[in-house]
């Protein structure tokens, strides 16, 4: 609230509120799942290879572009940007020193205990992925040279199995060392000092990649038709992920991605979810409901708009509490949202239309080379994921 007060600082409704932040590990797990899908697709097709300089092209511009822009507005003429003082407090105004705002432009700020979260604080999120941008190429290859030692079907899928596998370890020992070699409270996390560093880092956070890409693997195999699954399973899939989400949710009591182990839980569950949903049905003629209500033209629209919003939202919130615009209690809470929403979605429209969409036209295919590991294609998943540009290999629609 304005004044510092927090509104359910304990008790179960701040529980419940907290589960939201399920929400970035949704972020976190589908791009695992979007962006190896092509790969294992092609690893497992045998017929040619991915693109990596398109990849990383295509990467770059669906990043790079908007953050540059949203975070220069926020630091340099709304003074929104959030900054720490000399004596470490986080606070909100223009971010001019040249070595936090070199940081913040190459989202380094995260790295030293000095610039934990200054700039576009939700940022630290987009600094991993774009970890995992970099990394993930060197996991395909690692795919890719167990699938051409292997023996079997089964040998092809654990090879394909095998970067998830590697995330998923690197993710537990980031969490067991942050909770053991620099030990911090699990409602720390964004103080300045190393435990935050390591908490809001890729290898504290690795895991909750793993799953996606594991949920990818399943796409590619039943596409190509090498596994069937029984009758049924959808439904025994959806009732899993909800068994396996809500304890975990509720357990963290607002130590989301922190190293509680809750955190990897959250993501088992949204990889569940996720193979639940994508994974194509030969049997039916007509997608699953939920499918079809993620095409509809409301999600499509916010999915488009939801990179700009996702960096435009804390700025606003800064700026809008610096000027007084902001009211106090439960129901200024609730007036808090709508003008927020408003503003901050204006502006995302903005943002979108003038900086995301000339940037992502510029997107190019992966070409098919004769080398392994191979292309093949498969389904692509509904619009309303496609829309959020999480595609290694095709031009987002948008």
């Amino acid at each position: 609230m304005p004044d510092g007060e927090r509104l359910w600082a304990t008790g179960s409704i701040g529980d419940a509120v907290s589960t939201l932040s399920g929400g970035l590990t949704l972020f976190f797990t589908l791009s695992g799942f979007l962006l190896y899908r092509p790969f294992a697709a092609a690893i497992a097709g045998a017929k040619g290879r991915q693109s990596f300089p398109a990849y990383f092209r295509n990467r770059f511009l669906r990043i790079a572009p908007a953050y540059w822009v949203i975070l220069l507005a926020g630091a340099l003429v709304f003074g929104a940007a959030s900054l720490r003082s000399s004596e470490g407090v986080l606070g909100v105004g223009r971010l001019t020193d040249p070595l936090d705002l070199g940081q913040s432009l190459l989202l380094l700020q995260d790295y030293r205990p000095g610039s934990m979260v200054i700039g576009i604080g939700p940022a630290w999120s987009l600094a991993v992925e774009v970890v995992f941008y970099l990394s993930l190429p060197l996991l395909v290859l690692m795919a890719a040279a167990l699938a051409r030692r292997a023996a079997g079907h089964r040998g092809r899928v654990a090879a394909l199995l095998a970067p998830a596998g590697l995330l998923l370890l690197i993710g537990l020992t980031g969490k067991l060392a942050a909770w053991k070699l620099v030990p911090g409270g699990v409602l720390a996390g964004y103080d300045q000092d190393w435990h935050s560093v390591l908490e809001r880092s890729f290898w504290a956070q690795a895991d909750l990649f793993a799953f996606g890409m594991a949920a990818a693997v399943l796409h590619v195999e039943v596409s190509d038709g090498r596994v069937t699954l029984p009758r049924g399973w959808r439904v025994g899939a959806a009732a899993l992920a909800v068994l396996v989400f809500v304890p975990c949710a509720w357990a963290m009591h607002r130590a989301e991605h922190s190293y509680l182990l809750e955190n990897t839980g959250e993501a088992l569950a949204i990889g569940i979810a996720l193979a639940a949903i994508m994974v194509p049905d030969r049997s039916r003629a007509r997608a699953p409901w939920i499918v079809r209500l993620l095409e509809s033209p409301v999600f499509v629209a916010v999915g488009v708009a939801s990179y700009s919003l996702f960096l435009w939202h804390y700025p606003v919130i800064l700026w809008l509490r610096e000027h007084g615009l902001t009211s106090g209690g439960g129901a200024g809470l609730v007036l808090n949202l709508v003008l927020v929403g408003v503003v901050a979605g204006a502006l995302s429209a903005l943002t979108y239309r003038y900086v995301e969409r000339p940037a992502l036209r510029h997107k190019r295919r992966g070409t098919a080379q004769p080398e392994r590991p191979p292309v093949t294609v498969a389904p692509a998943p509904p619009r309303a994921l496609a829309s959020a540009g999480d595609q290694a290999t095709r031009p987002s629609r948008a």
